[in-house]
């Protein structure tokens, strides 16, 4: 007997020395799959380094454009502190929407978007810029022991314990802020006694390796606030911009409040479909936090529902409006591009308001657009895809599009350098060429009355029939030998296929990009050599526009102004491009279908899309407009 007591002892205690090294292989195995150095990022966000912007002096600039622009920035100034101290060196004078820059006025780094995701914007920021009322009011209300506990609490969990037995479920889960944190960092919010136990150990071990304000710091810079629009908030830095347009330092007691209570379930209480739920939710707070002597309930007033309609709409107007989505894109580019990031955001935000005008007419179709431009005296360039989830760099620079009338400019020029004169006249009338395919003849897009047409007003109204006929006088074969220097994929001989002259060729963005680059260098080394005069570029032939192409669209204020750019529309609309150069920045923009398309068209043309992206782009950057001579561009393009 006593020694089969002896034996049942031996099997027990063997039991529990296998359940204790079970359980601790458990423990170092749960442990060692978790990327803990992650909670010791909370340095505050790094900017670009590359992102330094310049305002020229006599310009206007949008309040609103440089206001959400200065909020991503890493000034630690509010808006109105930096504008009070322009103003009062003299720099920029206040002017109906916005300011007038009687000086050049440098503007601070843009802040790296730290989300690791594509549609989402998080920036860390130090434990000292966070206003106390938050990480003391969370622990009230969320941890009111988080000082004292080791990252789980005990009496928490026994009562959480209690009520999901009770309700035979997991109902409660007595988190801590830290488990909180190592739930948002590491695992997913499924519900299990398996992940719950995991999530408590790491708990354990983080309260051993870091500090509680080390853990506060994570928790405020790594917590899921909610999203509006497809954009994720992460962090407090995120929420009180994306929520109220501030950073965290100007966000006043009731709106603290709101955070605090978002915190609890982001979308439960999301103020755009639950307001009155966050209503009550936030008072429970904001009351608490006065009973916990954060701010006084005399000095700080609850809002009166004229203070949430007034937010609700404000909220509306920044969340539906795609309003930040310039800079988030802006923030996460890193590469030196060439221009500046006020220069970058305006032009993202450009083609994303001119984005939304063609979708809400095209409501079936995926309309999209390509952009590449650069400062031509480096080789660094910015590139833009509005398609975000997609390869960016695949469609800039692989994916090829028709042309259109983008190239005519270049076979124009291709063909000075075998004598022709921009004085020259050309026949305008119907040509025939027989080819193998057998007979073709190209139109024209509207009626030209005039027999006889300059070779420059042939390219300023983009003809089409005075281009084949001077590639068939010139000879196909000697425009072709030139054009494949700069065009190795076109289609030979080119005598049986003219049509590419008119734009049947396709290109990716960043290769007509580089095409143009190419031969503006050649250009302007004709000029300073003395080979070709100013007047004798296509630079000049297409520097006014109010003979081109975009002539009954350009805006006043551009129309004295003197740019190059050539618009190209091409399959029935499908393909919009508009080439431009300003004096100092070279770009090529592409609007229009790159997925599947329907084959009935679009009534979209280069003129009214990608060329509206530039004009906005062009009002709003706030420079002036550069030189548009080759001694310019010449310096440039070195």
């Amino acid at each position: 007997m006593a020694r089969h007591i002896k034996s049942i002892i031996l099997v027990l205690l063997i039991a529990m020395v296998i359940a204790l090294v079970g359980a601790s292989i458990f423990v170092i195995h749960t442990i060692s799959e978790v990327p803990a150095q992650r909670i010791n990022r909370f340095d505050k966000s790094k900017s670009i380094e590359v992102s330094r912007s310049k305002i020229d002096s006599d310009v206007y600039i949008n309040r609103t454009d440089l206001y959400d622009y200065w909020l991503f920035t890493e000034s630690e100034l509010s808006f109105d502190e930096y504008i009070d101290l322009l103003v009062s060196r003299d720099k920029v004078s206040k002017y109906q929407k916005g300011f007038l820059t009687k000086d050049e006025i440098e503007l601070p780094r843009v802040a790296l978007n730290e989300c690791e995701k594509s549609s989402c914007y998080q920036r860390r920021v130090l434990f000292g810029e966070m206003p106390s009322v938050f990480w003391k009011g969370l622990i009230g209300i969320e941890d009111s022991r988080f000082l004292n506990h080791f990252g789980v609490d005990l009496k928490s969990i026994f009562r959480a314990l209690a009520t999901d037995i009770v309700e035979l479920r997991l109902a409660q889960g007595g988190s801590t802020l830290t488990q909180q944190l190592v739930k948002n960092l590491f695992y997913s919010n499924e519900k299990s006694f398996k992940r719950k136990i995991k999530e408590m150990i790491v708990a354990i071990y983080i309260e051993t390796k870091f500090s509680k304000e080390e853990i506060l710091t994570s928790y405020f810079n790594e917590v899921f606030w909610g999203s509006f629009n497809g954009v994720r908030i992460k962090g407090l830095y995120s929420a009180s911009l994306f929520y109220f347009g501030k950073k965290p330092n100007e966000v006043d007691p009731f709106e603290a409040a709101i955070l605090i209570g978002l915190l609890k379930g982001p979308y439960y209480y999301n103020p755009l479909s639950h307001l009155d739920r966050l209503k009550l939710r936030s008072k429970v707070v904001f009351n608490k936090l006065v009973d916990m002597n954060l701010f006084s309930k005399s000095a700080d007033r609850v809002w009166e529902d004229s203070d949430w309609e007034k937010w609700l709409i404000d909220l509306k107007t920044r969340s539906l409006s795609d309003r930040y989505r310039p800079l988030i894109y802006i923030s996460r580019e890193q590469e030196d591009s060439g221009i500046s990031s006020y220069e970058q955001y305006i032009l993202v935000k450009s083609s994303i308001s001119v984005l939304s005008g063609l979708k809400k007419k095209y409501k079936e179709e995926d309309i999209a657009i390509k952009m590449v431009m650069g400062n031509l005296k480096n080789k660094q360039y910015f590139s833009y895809y509005s398609k975000w989830e997609r390869d960016k760099i695949k469609a800039i620079s692989a994916e090829r599009n028709s042309v259109g009338s983008a190239l005519k400019p270049i076979y124009y020029t291709l063909m000075t350098y075998l004598g022709l004169k921009w004085s020259d006249e050309v026949e305008s009338k119907e040509i025939t060429l027989n080819l193998n395919s057998g007979e073709w003849s190209p139109r024209e897009s509207h009626k030209v009355e005039d027999e006889y047409v300059t070779i420059s007003r042939a390219l300023q109204e983009s003809l089409n029939r005075p281009l084949v006929r001077l590639a068939r006088d010139y000879g196909f074969d000697k425009i072709e030998k030139l054009t494949l220097d700069y065009i190795p994929s076109l289609q030979v001989p080119l005598a049986q296929y003219p049509s590419q002259l008119l734009g049947s060729i396709e290109l990716s963005t960043y290769e007509l990009f580089e095409v143009y680059k190419r031969i503006l260098k050649r250009e302007c080394d004709e000029v300073r050599s003395g080979k070709k005069s100013w007047e004798d570029t296509m630079l000049y032939v297409l520097g006014d526009p109010t003979k081109t192409t975009i002539k009954r669209i350009v805006s006043k204020n551009l129309k004295d102004l003197n740019f190059f750019g050539k618009t190209g529309t091409s399959n029935n609309g499908y393909d919009n491009w508009f080439v431009f150069y300003d004096g100092w920045n070279l770009g090529v923009i592409w609007t229009g279908i790159d997925s599947k398309r329907s084959g009935d068209g679009l009534r979209l043309y280069g003129s009214t899309t990608s060329f509206k992206v530039f004009q906005q782009f062009l009002l709003t950057r706030g420079r002036r407009m550069g030189e548009l001579n080759c001694e310019k561009s010449g310096d440039l393009i070195r």
